[in-house]
């Protein structure tokens, strides 16, 4: 390599470096981690001067600056979270569409769903199904917040929602988007509902395959569906497996997960219903 090539070569590393400590942002906010760099965007944990406290950035990573789809994705869930309210769902401090789109938003403890849950099996444990209900309950609630609100998330999936004690929060808006068609295989393969992956129009019942697998998630350590390397999804070519032939339960939380994961999405329950079921569920088994 010619010391020419070895100069660019290293400006371009330079150049797709993330932030370092100590660096800023925007205005007042200072780098105190990068904490990873998505397929779009970078994410940072911060320290505001304004609030004199730590929060989150997402901004369009170095590579994906000239890709617009990303912007305008990253513009829209950060005119989201910082307009919408709703105690299980991340909430937005500021919304920066110059020099480049930057989110600030709150930052979240605890641990994600997919954590917490692989922790608990890998200990010969399984979740109690009281805690599922109440986690069913806030999810349900948040969900038909966004969609009351003419939104649907696309992402619904265990690494999306922070378990926060007492409360579940659902961050992560990159993909919502109104009703209607998208392109088709829009979400994570394994988690998509069969019309997200087969390109359909889509409807509010989307987001109710997501919380189907998110709770079969939490029932059982398992997800209904894997992943194929290929284009197949193997949501498209079986029924999701009855999650009581993995784990003895109520058949009012049963019946509401396997609902959930009806390949017709006409078949399955609104977020209120599941909603009310959990609740019947936490009231029959609270004492």
């Amino acid at each position: 390599m010619t010391k020419e090539a070895e100069k660019l070569k290293t400006e371009e590393v330079i150049r797709e470096a993330p932030l370092e400590r100590g660096e800023t942002l925007i205005m007042d906010y200072t780098v105190v981690e990068h904490l990873r760099r998505g397929k779009d965007c970078d994410l940072y944990h911060l320290w505001s001067e304004e609030r004199m406290t730590s929060c989150i950035g997402k901004t369009i990573q170095p590579l994906a600056m000239e890709k617009q789809a990303a912007k305008d994705r990253l513009i829209q869930e950060g005119e989201a979270i910082t307009t919408l309210s709703h105690p299980n769902l991340i909430r937005g401090y500021a919304l920066y569409t110059e020099p480049r789109p930057i989110v600030i938003q709150e930052t979240l403890t605890g641990e994600t769903i997919s954590h917490l849950i692989r922790n608990t099996y890998k200990r010969n444990e399984e979740l109690p199904l009281i805690q599922l209900a109440q986690f069913g309950k806030q999810i349900a609630s948040v969900v038909n917040y966004l969609h009351q609100n003419n939104i649907i998330h696309l992402d619904i999936k265990p690494s999306n929602i922070i378990s926060q004690p007492p409360l579940a929060k659902l961050f992560d808006l990159n993909l919502a988007t109104i009703p209607g068609t998208i392109r088709k295989g829009t979400g994570t393969k394994n988690y998509l509902s069969p019309e997200q992956a087969t390109g359909e129009p889509l409807t509010t019942a989307a987001d109710i395959w997501g919380i189907g697998v998110v709770l079969f998630f939490m029932a059982t350590g398992k997800r209904p569906f894997k992943t194929y390397e290929d284009k197949r999804y193997e949501q498209l070519e079986r029924d999701a497996e009855p999650v009581e032939t993995l784990r003895e339960m109520d058949p009012l939380l049963s019946d509401m997960i396997n609902r959930c994961l009806d390949k017709n999405p006409d078949n399955r329950p609104e977020a209120p219903e599941i909603f009310n079921m959990c609740e019947t569920y936490i009231q029959k088994y609270k004492d």
